[in-house]
């Protein structure tokens, strides 16, 4: 761990603008739950390179685990409007949705979250996951 941290430093002190070693390191600091530094390390790749899904998607990661819902929620938006078929981020939304459904007796979430778990269990069963 300790070895790739300093490799991906390293990659980005030379080249700062390679946006996959910021979301890599992100990675690296997500795992060791070293949170804001991954959700650094991810906003630094979305601002290199906005059109990502994964980088969306690993943001929504990082600020579900911080307990920041609304905002994950956004970033697996973003990440499912440039990626309809990335479907761990329809089953995050679908949990989320679920998640603010439930805590505010609201329907219309409620489909939403229905409506996302669908399309995973569809992504699912076309890649026979």
């Amino acid at each position: 761990m300790a070895g790739a941290l300093a490799a991906y430093r390293r990659a980005i002190a030379g080249r700062w603008e390679l946006a996959d070693a910021h979301n890599n390191l992100g990675r690296l600091h997500h795992d060791a739950g070293a949170l804001a530094e991954a959700e650094g390390c991810y906003r630094i790749a979305l601002c290199l390179d906005p059109e990502i899904a994964l980088f969306w998607f690993n943001l929504g990661v990082a600020l579900d685990d911080q307990g920041r819902r609304a905002e994950a929620i956004a970033a697996y938006e973003r990440a499912v409007a440039l990626e309809a078929a990335l479907a761990d981020a329809h089953f995050n939304l679908a949990r989320l949705f679920e998640q603010v459904a439930r805590a505010a007796s609201d329907e219309l979430m409620l489909r939403r979250a229905v409506r996302h778990l669908a399309r995973y269990r569809d992504l699912c069963a076309s890649t026979g996951s």
